[in-house]
């Protein structure tokens, strides 16, 4: 008991050496605040013996009188990775700051303790001898030292130079082991009440990689391309078409959820071949816990096909390298040698992912494939940056884009009217340059304008009509962020109004939002409607333009309300109406949120024309004409193309008694007035009630895709004119 008692002080000594080389120096020294005895103790001292309490509960051996250290490398990001050997070696992570090195325990610990899991899937991963879920982060794990067997996957198909590579058999096998380990835990771990995001885990990661890439190397700016002879469009190109095609992404979405390593290249699997049967250790994970199968596979694969050629293979770079610069595009030149097995053992994962999506009904995940092995690619290249390995990092950017742009092409293609190239801007905008801009011509153009917030937390510009009217309403333009979406199926959207009538006066984490930590704690309330439709509205366009020149495939509309109620803000009347004037609107990367101007005012709308078709210049009151300075409106007819009524469905969303959010679901019956044709579809729009700032745009786009995630809502990057156009045929 003595030895394990000095042992146990020894290791405790050991740790508090280490974690005061990453602790500031203030926090090291003695202080009252952190007492466990009399005198004190540093709060090193106080992380080193709770880690050891845990350890040697969780069966940490302590028999070895002599403690050895050594640091490890790698891909580790933790700020302090050491092996320390006693009778059984073990891994020290610390970091002061970051939670999720706590959180990569936390899963290791729960997979390994899930009485749920295979044992063979369980015993794959390591021990996790302690955790600190608290700043500074930290966790004990077991270690697989190389003297007892252990080399990693990395390590055996990717030799150093000099030792033997592996055959085209021990490669396959190899794999096979892996694949054995890792689709066992898929299959027990299946489940169906969480979708993967696509859209967070995919191309979030391509669109923010790539721009953090940029900001380190101009050669990685959005640009027109030419990699080995084959031309590509800028990047953000390819992401503005995914950030479209939503629906899509949707369609190709497994409908269930996996464990997850998150991070299963060959570097982080271990093997022990002096075995029977090779043994498999999955180390350093991302915290995801769950999310989409596929992810991991493309992890493997892409490191087989090209990140371990390019980085291993050819330490140097590629074989042949070359970057020319041309007036319309730069032209990338590069190549390197796949080994001969390397397509065996991709066959080998791609025939496991097939049975298994056989077997669960995933029918796209080939197309996920390819925007899987995209979104991996893409992620490298800033990480090589930063090492100063531009030579790998653009061969990596160049494999990326190709799969990328596979991916792309299996996207539905727009009738050629309803293209557009949507304008995406960073959620760090609060208000983007193109509507900041508008806003300064108003401010130019129109005599005293006032500035204001109105109730719903919009920035507004006001100033008097030239017209009066029986309600005194001034001129207005709006500034306003709402999230846009749609339900994927009459099931997706039945079960949202379910929730929300469930959740009426709850807790969103009750019902709507289970357990949420961000958004779990807000209260639903409905608002109560009359019978019949809240507003009926006329839509204008103009008359014989060219059909790119007119208003609906641009993201404009012209509005004229008929009929209104309580429920919507503008009144109407038969001798002035309620008029609304929507510019292009932009959409925030990676979310449903989009941010956009719109004119409201009440007016005799053919006054409103025939002040715009009289070509007035100079100071002006009218919308029409601002509206053709900022956005070029091209044609002096206008003509009604559609009728649109809406019935809409209000609940507001409180934090304690202040209102943060509003979402409306608007069932909408679209006319053509030309065909009679009718159409009817639903909307879901979400916006904030107060004052946007950073953190409540933040707040939107996160409450908007936590309630897309849950409930299979999809982004609608349109218009509703657009969309009743669309679906009456008026495009």
């Amino acid at each position: 008991m003595q030895r394990k008692e000095q042992m146990s002080q020894n290791l405790q000594d050991t740790l508090r050496a280490l974690i005061e080389t990453a602790l500031p120096p203030d926090l090291n020294r003695k202080t009252p605040r952190f007492h466990m005895r009399a005198g004190g103790s540093s709060i090193a001292q106080e992380i080193a013996a709770e880690l050891v309490r845990q350890a040697v509960a969780s069966g940490l051996p302590l028999r070895n009188p002599i403690i050895a250290k050594k640091q490890l490398s790698g891909g580790n990001t933790a700020e302090i990775v050491e092996q320390l050997t006693l009778h059984a070696p073990f891994v020290f992570k610390l970091d002061s700051a970051k939670p999720k090195l706590a959180e990569e325990g936390r899963m290791m610990y729960n997979i390994h303790n899930n009485p749920k899991l295979p044992d063979r899937f369980k015993q794959a991963w390591p021990i996790i001898y302690a955790i600190r879920d608290q700043a500074p982060f930290a966790y004990i794990m077991e270690y697989f030292p190389r003297q007892d067997g252990w080399i990693s996957l990395e390590d055996r198909l990717f030799p150093s130079a000099g030792q033997l590579p592996a055959s085209p058999a021990e490669a396959v096998r190899c794999m096979h082991a892996v694949l054995d380990i890792l689709f066992l835990g898929y299959q027990a771990s299946k489940a169906t009440r969480a979708l993967p995001n696509l859209l967070e885990d995919y191309v979030a990661r391509i669109s923010e990689r790539l721009a953090a890439a940029a900001d380190k190397d101009s050669r990685f700016e959005s640009r027109p391309l030419r990699i080995n002879g084959e031309e590509f469009k800028p990047w953000k190109n390819y992401v503005g078409q995914l950030a479209d095609n939503t629906s899509f992404l949707d369609s190709i979405t497994p409908r269930f959820t996996t464990i997850a390593h998150g991070d299963p290249n060959p570097g982080n699997v271990l093997l022990r071949l002096d075995l029977d049967r090779i043994e498999v250790k999955l180390i350093d994970p991302k915290e995801w816990e769950t999310g989409d199968y596929l992810f991991d596979v493309a992890k493997l694969t892409h490191f087989i096909l090209a990140t371990g050629p390019i980085e291993k293979l050819t330490l140097s770079g590629p074989t042949e390298f070359k970057v020319t610069d041309f007036d319309t595009l730069t032209d990338f030149t590069y190549q390197f040698e796949v080994p001969q097995w390397a397509n065996d053992v991709v066959a080998a994962c791609l025939d496991r992912v097939r049975q298994f999506a056989a077997d669960n009904n995933d029918d796209y995940w080939q197309a996920r494939y390819e925007l899987a092995m995209a979104s991996n690619l893409l992620g490298l290249p800033v990480g090589r940056l930063e090492k100063g390995r531009s030579h790998a990092a653009i061969a990596l950017y160049g494999e990326g884009l190709r799969w990328l742009k596979k991916f792309c092409s299996r996207l539905p293609t727009a009738p050629a009217y309803a293209k557009r190239e949507l304008v995406i801007v960073s959620s760090s905008e609060v208000e983007p340059d193109s509507l900041a801009e508008a806003r300064d011509r108003i401010r130019t153009d129109v005599p005293q304008v006032v500035p204001a917030v109105d109730k719903r937390g919009f920035q507004t510009l006001h100033w008097l009509p030239k017209r009066t009217n029986a309600n005194k309403k001034t001129v207005e333009l709006s500034l306003e962020h709402e999230a846009r979406l749609t339900a994927t199926s009459e099931d997706a959207l039945g079960f949202l109004k379910e929730q929300l009538s469930k959740s009426i006066a709850m807790r969103t984490g009750n019902t709507l939002l289970p357990d949420h930590q961000t958004f779990g704690r807000l209260t639903v309330r409905r608002v109560p409607r009359a019978p019949n439709a809240q507003s009926i509205d006329r839509y204008w366009e103009l008359k014989d333009s060219a059909s790119e020149r007119r208003m609906t495939p641009r993201m404009m509309s012209l509005r004229e309300r008929i009929k209104t109620s309580a429920f919507m803000t503008w009144e109407t009347s038969e001798e002035q109406r309620a008029l609304n004037l929507e510019l292009p609107f932009v959409s925030y990367e990676q979310s449903a949120v989009i941010a956009r101007l719109e004119f409201n005012w009440i007016d005799d709308l053919q006054l409103s024309i025939a002040e715009f078709v009289a070509g007035e210049t100079g100071i002006t009151d009218n919308p029409l004409i601002l509206s053709a300075r900022i956005a070029g409106i091209e044609g002096k007819k206008f003509e009604q193309v559609l009728e649109h009524t809406t019935f809409r469905e209000k609940y507001l969303l409180h934090e304690d008694e202040r209102e943060v959010f509003q979402l409306n679901i608007d069932h909408v019956i679209a006319q053509s007035l030309k065909t009679q044709r009718l159409a009817a579809y639903t909307d879901i729009d979400i916006a904030p009630s107060v004052l946007v700032n950073g953190h409540v745009l933040a707040s939107l786009i996160a409450f908007s895709r936590a309630l897309a995630n849950r409930y299979n809502l999809t982004n609608v990057s349109a218009t509703k004119v657009w969309r009743d156009a669309l679906l009456t045929g008026e495009l």
